[in-house]
């Protein structure tokens, strides 16, 4: 369909905006007196035929001219030089068009402000769900290094619990060689005092070596038990991760489909 518009105001640079946008409507033309009314630089832009003069409307050539002036003069010029070659929409049309157009261009400009908003909360979303799994590869990284230390942690309290038994061993055989000697010492009546001096103070040490190693085995147990509560958090945190880093997946999935809607 080619079209002619009369009027560059704001109406007509409105349907100009608006008619440019279809494909199956051609401006041919749009005339105004004054060439620095803004359709006449919207046409400028577009590359579309643009005149002061009524006069250089080819009306042979279309189907539609829109009067978009609202000046009667005008309207009736239009009216007499063109009613017989093609339909002309006067100003009460033209206004009605012109409201439905200026509707149509505030709906749009909504649209591309919600649209501007959308796409920079996308990025702004997609940044921090990066930031999200940045933060939860971290986590698992730690996580796997407390393992590793856990793991280390009890190899060798497992090799303290054999030390510790082995000084347990010995403990008790310093006692028992400890008594002998009292013995062997009470035998040897006067003579054995100073011998048995030495025995006691070895039952003493020996008594106070299985003391001590009894302490470091309790102490050695309660770490063990603080471990095991450890991996058990570990194990949680692992899990927390893992589903934080599923939904940081999922939203990023949901916020590129919306993206690629916006841009179509």
């Amino acid at each position: 369909m080619n079209i002619a518009i009369v009027g560059a105001g704001n109406g007509g640079t409105n349907i100009l905006k608006s008619l440019s946008r279809v494909d199956e409507v051609n401006v041919d033309i749009i005339v105004d007196t004054n060439l620095n009314a803004p359709g006449i630089s919207l046409a400028k832009e577009l590359g579309i035929n643009y005149s002061k003069s009524v006069d250089d409307i080819n009306a042979s050539n279309l189907d539609v001219i829109i009067e978009a002036t609202g000046i009667e003069a005008v309207a009736n010029e239009v009216y007499e030089k063109f009613s017989s070659d093609c339909k002309i929409i006067d100003s009460t049309g033209a206004f009605l068009i012109m409201t439905l157009v200026e509707r149509d261009i505030e709906t749009l400009e909504k649209l591309n402000k919600q649209m501007d908003i959308i796409n920079e909360t996308s990025t702004v979303v997609q940044d921090q769900i990066k930031e999200i799994s940045d933060s939860v590869e971290r986590i698992h990284d730690v996580t796997n290094n407390l393992i590793s230390t856990t793991e280390t942690s009890n190899k060798y309290i497992d090799k303290s619990d054999k030390i510790i038994n082995y000084v347990n061993k010995i403990a008790q055989q310093t006692k028992i060689l400890g008594r002998n000697a009292n013995i062997e010492a009470a035998r040897a009546g006067k003579y054995g005092k100073g011998f048995s001096v030495v025995a006691n103070e070895i039952q003493k040490l020996a008594g106070s070596s299985e003391n001590f190693a009894k302490e470091i085995n309790n102490i050695l147990v309660k770490l063990s038990n603080e471990l095991r509560k450890i991996n058990s958090e570990i194990d949680n945190l692992k899990q927390l991760s893992e589903i934080q880093l599923g939904a940081s997946e999922k939203v990023e999935f949901v916020v590129d489909k919306l993206k690629k809607q916006t841009d179509m």
